[in-house]
């Protein structure tokens, strides 16, 4: 998995870079776009395939950090996640007229790739996630995910309607 990957380069880093890099980041800069997917995709494969995140209370205290930066990418309107329209769609209309400050370079402009095509909708892979890692240890997570989002009733409301729109529970 990823964190035993970086704690091979040097112990305890995977768990350093989670909590004092990536967690903290999720609160104050929501992505947006294909980023957002890209967050929300590592964060569930994050969350949901590496056991050693539920091993000991410190981690599970991240766990449950990590589980609210996703689901406040997935609740943020500039994500456009939440959304049933593509984020593909709102990037053909483009406006062209000329600007004497700013020009944009046509061929200039980074071409947007999906890293993850086999995810059509990460909240709703998030949510599928999260109900098989809850069946292969009942009652484990639902406390987890509670202490993650006691502080934000939104987050949580967020996570219930998500869950609804997957057709899944926590078990």
């Amino acid at each position: 998995s990823y964190l035993d990957q970086l704690n091979n380069i040097q112990p305890g880093l995977g768990l350093m870079l989670l909590m004092q890099v990536w967690v903290p980041r999720l609160q104050t800069d929501v992505p947006a776009r294909m980023d957002a997917k890209v967050q929300v995709v590592g964060l569930t494969k994050l969350l949901c395939e590496t056991p050693a995140l539920l091993a000991d209370a410190n981690c599970q205290q991240i766990w449950a950090q990590a589980l609210a930066g996703a689901i406040k990418i997935i609740a943020s309107s500039s994500s456009y996640l939440s959304n049933s329209t593509s984020a593909a769609d709102d990037d053909d209309e483009v406006e062209i007229g000329y600007d004497a400050t700013f020009s944009r370079l046509h061929f200039a402009a980074r071409l947007v790739t999906d890293p993850f095509p086999e995810v059509n909708d990460a909240a709703i892979a998030l949510a599928q996630s999260l109900h098989k890692l809850s069946a292969s240890q009942p009652g484990k997570l639902s406390p987890l995910i509670q202490q993650g989002l006691q502080n934000d009733a939104k987050l949580a409301a967020s996570l219930e309607s998500l869950f609804n729109k997957a057709g899944v529970n926590l078990v």
